[in-house]
């Protein structure tokens, strides 16, 4: 599972994603969080009290992972939904602590002023249908939000590790939650990045995000790979497209599942023309990491490579 980039991020909420229901409540499949697209692994629900959807940039195996992902310095975030109108704020951080306490075997006084100044961001007034958003940004940035508005933030690994395993550590508050969260996850191996290719020298030129919006899918540019190209305007494009920055410009539309790992009659811009054709992609099995893309006026089939972890 990989970053969603795009230039619509401002306007990102107002997209229709596919949703994954638990209880009474939905989860986005794909998410925003601080300019970050996250996919959704897995949602579950506590006792009536809240529905908890883990959003993660990677893969996990299963619920051994719950450590992992919990210690690990990456983007990732925890949407929490209210579904119980029994909860107020004293209750929730009282709640919150335990859960601490519990995550740390006992030692949570190691980190009493990071858990003072978290608690001390949770507001008083909690109403069903609340949503409580903790988003942990690599390097250590760790914010809170209820609803649209942001709390605050605690910037601490140490402590981002400790909340975390509240849900997803070795002695978790509810076992069958961190099963559901840290269900293993099997994406559609079309999305994800793409390193795109100059056919004829080889030379690798951007890095494509393939993303899914009502079942078609669309692609933007992640990031331009040569420096100089950073700032690339597309004075070709046509409509919406014309001006603007190549960076975070959505070059692929409205592709439909033909079959097995088949999409078709879709659209494609080409960058450097501005010229928009008909479009299919599609990955052969055998090559998994390999995926086929064709346009008319694009000189045959091109062949886009899958961005690794770690790249």
């Amino acid at each position: 599972m990989k970053n969603l980039f795009l230039i619509l991020f401002g306007a990102i909420s107002l997209i229709t994603f596919s949703q994954t229901k638990v209880g009474e409540v939905y989860f986005n499949d794909i998410d925003t969080f601080e300019g970050a697209e996250l996919m959704l692994n897995g949602a579950g629900e506590r006792e009536r009290l809240y529905a908890l959807g883990l959003y993660l940039d990677f893969e996990v195996e299963g619920v051994e992972d719950g450590l992992r992902v919990a210690n690990k310095d990456a983007d990732m975030a925890i949407s929490i939904k209210v579904i119980t109108s029994a909860v107020n704020g004293a209750e929730l951080k009282e709640m919150l602590r335990n859960g601490l306490e519990r995550a740390t075997d006992g030692n949570s006084y190691l980190l009493e002023n990071e858990i003072r100044d978290f608690i001390n961001l949770l507001p008083n007034d909690i109403n069903k249908y609340d949503i409580f958003k903790i988003v942990y940004k690599k390097g250590g940035n760790l914010s809170l939000y209820k609803n649209k508005d942001k709390l605050g933030q605690v910037n601490s690994l140490k402590f981002k590790k400790a909340l975390f395993k509240i849900w997803l550590g070795g002695n978790p508050v509810d076992e069958k939650l961190k099963e559901d969260v840290l269900a293993s996850y099997t994406p559609n191996p079309i999305l994800g990045r793409w390193k795109t290719y100059d056919k004829e020298t080889g030379v690798a030129i951007n890095i494509v995000q393939l993303y899914m919006i009502e079942n078609k899918i669309f692609g933007s540019i992640q990031r331009m790979l040569r420096q100089s190209e950073r700032d690339a305007v597309c004075y070709q494009c046509k409509g919406d497209d014309k001006n603007q920055n190549v960076e975070g410009l959505v070059i692929m539309k409205r592709l439909k599942h033909a079959k097995d790992f088949k999409y078709e009659n879709g659209k494609f811009t080409d960058i450097r023309t501005g010229e928009v054709s008909d479009c299919d992609i599609w990955i052969d099995e055998e090559e998994m990491d390999v995926l086929n893309v064709k346009y008319k006026g694009g000189g045959g089939t091109h062949q886009w490579k899958r961005v690794k972890e770690d790249e």
